[in-house]
């Protein structure tokens, strides 16, 4: 009897502890374990840690253990109630393989986190997985999480990205900055102003900045002034995903301008509002239908099917290599004058947005480097956001993109 009571202790991570099981009942839904102390067992505070050999009362807590096979398993805990000098009063006495804020075991914590951890589970997932409740499952995963992150030291990157997220609807995002090298998100913080920014060259130190050569980006200001003053040694490179969009705007403001400003009949005037997303598409990815369209514009309104010929034409400059930055330049420049002799004013705002931006531009033909991988980790985070419908917490939501796109991947490890 005292070897299949070694057994069972063994069995349930009771050895070397105060608790031992005393019997063990087989229902039809569930498995029951009925844990005791031990023969003069002594009993722990669990406010101080103090040992004492008496007790003031005694009562049966229910724990809930991972399940044996596809039963699940119960711990019936004979928990004791102690008086202790540290506040001169009745105390409940610590109980070493319970969860610190849950009536779980902790080796089922542990299970719980590692499969929260795989990625291949969400919250929901394990919660019915369990039965257990959603609110438990989700503490467990933020817990996890936090321990990780508090746990993270950040690699030295050499080449970054950053790129602002929407967290949720009137203008929340977080920002996001990955290494271009590793693939993977590296931090994230709250807002997209410039202290955003701020925190993450403060917590990398001068000596890492210092590491970093180029950093792909969009031209919202409040980052190309943090990336002025903590890192202006490295190239700023304009991201082309941006860019585009910017152009395909500024198209849609002509588009606006001539069918609104011109003195043509309604029935036109409506078959160019309908024109919005052919002139967004690059001519070689048209179908027949929208070519259809296209050769009808230029009957119907020959300034607005010049002004898309133009953008056609812009797309001419992700095509230079590095060895050719002279011609690239040159043609930005005649792209501007074009720009300007059509007297649009949506072509002319952008060629005013590239003579501002024309360096950072450049770079792209510089470097060949841009900040694709940040579109599409943003996808990803898109993804994410819309399997959990949306999150309360921002701090989770940081977390679970630095789970599922960044470096926290892989670093599980049972709580010490």
């Amino acid at each position: 009897m005292a070897v299949l009571d070694n057994i069972l202790d063994r069995l349930a991570g009771l050895q070397g502890t105060n608790f031992t099981i005393t019997d063990v009942k087989v229902k039809d839904d569930e498995i029951v374990w009925q844990v005791e102390h031990r023969e003069g067992a002594e009993y722990e505070c669990g406010s101080c840690g103090n040992k004492v050999d008496s007790y003031h009362d005694s009562r049966w807590v229910r724990i809930k253990d991972y399940p044996f096979g596809n039963k699940p398993c119960v711990w019936h805990v004979k928990r004791m109630r102690i008086l202790c000098t540290c506040t001169n009063n009745v105390r409940v006495e610590a109980l070493p393989f319970r969860s610190r804020h849950h009536f779980l075991t902790q080796r089922f914590v542990d299970y719980i986190e590692q499969v929260l951890c795989t990625k291949m589970f969400t919250v929901a997932d394990v919660s019915r997985l369990f039965n257990l409740d959603y609110g438990v499952v989700y503490k467990i995963d933020h817990d996890v999480l936090f321990r990780m992150w508090q746990n993270c030291e950040i690699p030295d990157p050499i080449h970054i990205s950053v790129d602002e997220k929407s967290f949720k609807k009137g203008h929340n995002y977080v920002t996001l900055v990955t290494d271009v090298d590793l693939k993977k998100v590296i931090w994230t913080s709250e807002g997209h102003t410039k202290e955003s920014l701020d925190q993450f060259f403060r917590v990398l130190g001068p000596e890492r900045c210092a590491k970093i050569q180029t950093v792909s980006k969009d031209l919202h200001k409040p980052y190309a002034y943090s990336c002025a003053e903590y890192i202006p040694q490295a190239i700023e490179v304009a991201d082309p995903f941006h860019v585009v969009k910017k152009l395909n705007e500024c198209m849609d403001d002509c588009r606006k301008e001539l069918a609104l400003g011109s003195k043509l009949q309604p029935t036109k005037r409506k078959k160019i509002f309908r024109l919005n997303w052919v002139l967004r598409y690059k001519q070689e990815n048209m179908k027949s239908s929208h070519l259809e369209s296209l050769s009808n514009l230029a009957k119907l309104n020959e300034p607005l099917y010049k002004a898309y010929l133009h953008k056609e034409a812009f797309y001419d400059f992700f095509d230079f290599r590095p060895s050719q930055i002279d011609k690239a330049e040159e043609f930005l420049i005649l792209w501007i004058i074009e720009a300007f002799k059509s007297k649009l004013k949506g072509l002319q705002e952008f060629a005013e947005y590239i003579s501002r931006n024309t360096e950072i531009l450049l770079n792209i033909i510089k470097t060949q480097r841009s900040s694709a991988i940040s579109e599409g980790i943003n996808r990803k985070v898109s993804v994410i956001k819309s399997m959990a419908y949306g999150y309360k917490n921002i701090q989770y939501f940081m977390l679970k993109i630095m789970q599922r796109c960044g470096v926290l991947g892989s670093m599980w490890a049972p709580a010490s």
